[in-house]
């Protein structure tokens, strides 16, 4: 390339054109791996998230000296629905229904329309010395079902109102 009067800078058409082939070879060949990577951070901290807001309630229920129920709730009333919003509530007549004097204390919001999340009750209600009611221990399960290849992920409850993080082929 020769320049007439002025000093030569920059680059040509041909390495501009090779320069950006190079580039998007590279992003086809690293774009599904950094998509299952974002999933799977996403599961993580949706687990996280909601392993704290559960330790919350149970100290909040026990520093208290009240009933605090988590559910997903549907007109009110505790519902099976956990890939929606999970509402964290005062339940002071222990029925798993938001009324009379009970109040909300949070709100989780809900999952990826792509992932699964379930739970085997529809409610969790931590007693005020720290102990979930009734039959209600048992494992929330977390998947990915458009990667197949990856291990889910739940968090198991006890009576006890314990909790564990562990992996898990339930999927």
């Amino acid at each position: 390339m020769k320049c007439i009067k002025l000093p030569c800078h920059g680059f040509s058409m041909i390495e501009l054109m090779v320069s950006c082939s190079i580039v998007s070879i590279i992003l086809a060949i690293s774009s599904p791996s950094f998509t299952k990577l974002l999933a799977t951070g996403e599961r993580d901290n949706r687990l996280f998230l909601l392993k704290s807001h559960l330790m919350y309630s149970r100290i909040f229920a026990i520093n208290n000296n009240t009933n605090v129920t988590v559910c997903p709730l549907d007109s009110g009333e505790c519902s099976d629905l956990w890939h929606k919003e999970i509402s964290i509530f005062v339940d002071y007549d222990k029925n798993q229904k938001l009324n009379g004097e009970d109040y909300l204390l949070k709100i989780i919001g809900k999952i990826n329309k792509n992932h699964t999340f379930t739970y085997p009750r529809n409610a969790i209600t931590y007693k005020p010395d720290g102990s979930i009611s009734g039959f209600q221990s048992g494992s929330f399960i977390y998947c990915l079902p458009e990667y197949l290849t990856l291990e889910g992920k739940r968090i198991t409850m006890s009576q006890a109102g314990r909790i564990k993080l562990q992996s898990t082929n339930k999927c």
